[in-house]
């Protein structure tokens, strides 16, 4: 999940979505409220991305090395990377919505 996340914001980056009906980019309902929200959106969410999916990659090195020490099942620990990686994600995205509520 962490090179997803940097690789998706990365993308974003280079070739940000410029038309609100590709469904390409940073495409949320609260993307597509206005122009300007998408816009803005399109400028802010890499980095927020790019951010929480390097602290994502930090966490689970350290859940991993963590796990291994204890001798937990591999079973559980792709379960709880799974759900550490999903709650990023979902909180990637939550962010992102606020910024742009925020700002506009």
């Amino acid at each position: 999940m962490p090179i997803v996340m940097v690789s998706v914001g990365h993308t974003f980056k280079k070739h940000p979505a410029s038309d609100m009906d590709s469904n390409n980019g940073y495409n949320t309902p609260t993307s597509r409220k206005t122009r300007e929200h998408w816009e803005y959106a399109q400028s802010i969410a890499p980095d927020i991305f790019i951010s929480f999916g390097k602290a994502l990659g930090l966490i689970e090195i350290l859940l991993s090395v963590i796990m291994y020490l204890f001798h937990v099942s591999i079973h559980v620990a792709l379960c709880v990377g799974g759900f550490v990686g999903l709650g990023f994600l979902f909180l990637g995205f939550y962010k992102t919505d606020l910024e742009i509520e925020k700002e506009h």
